[in-house]
């Protein structure tokens, strides 16, 4: 009889240990949303501008004047417009004689090393031709 029991008992622990006993399997994560399209130019109010001169260093560096009569300043330039002129040290024929809109912002200033000299240098984020 003991026989009987065994058999029994070893049955009924191997069938509390089969699947129905068991939580279900996690149900798949809905996918997340896709992330919106990053924005072709950075957010911001385009400002007006004439550019002056650019000087060049470590770093090169757009005079620019507001067209509203705002205070001159000395700038980085980040938009991929400006990288030939950087490049060549020099502004092309007729870019001081337009209108240009600018979106500002702010980059790190850094010497011929890669030292980071200011953290938040005012630089121009995005330009284009004015209409």
């Amino acid at each position: 009889m003991s026989r009987f029991v065994f058999i029994g008992l070893t049955s009924l622990i191997l069938a509390s240990c089969g699947p129905a006993d068991q939580p279900p399997p996690p149900e798949a994560a809905a996918p997340a949303p896709a992330a919106a399209a990053p924005a072709s130019t950075p957010e911001g109010a385009w400002t007006k501008i004439r550019i002056t001169g650019l000087t060049c260093g470590d770093n090169c560096y757009l005079q620019i004047q507001p067209i509203d009569g705002g205070e001159a300043n000395e700038v980085m330039c980040s938009a991929d417009l400006c990288t030939p002129w950087f490049e060549s040290q020099a502004l092309p024929v007729g870019v001081s004689d337009k209108t240009w809109e600018v979106q500002m912002g702010a980059v790190d200033q850094l010497d011929n090393e890669g030292t980071v000299m200011d953290d938040n240098f005012p630089a121009v984020l995005a330009i284009r031709e004015a209409t």
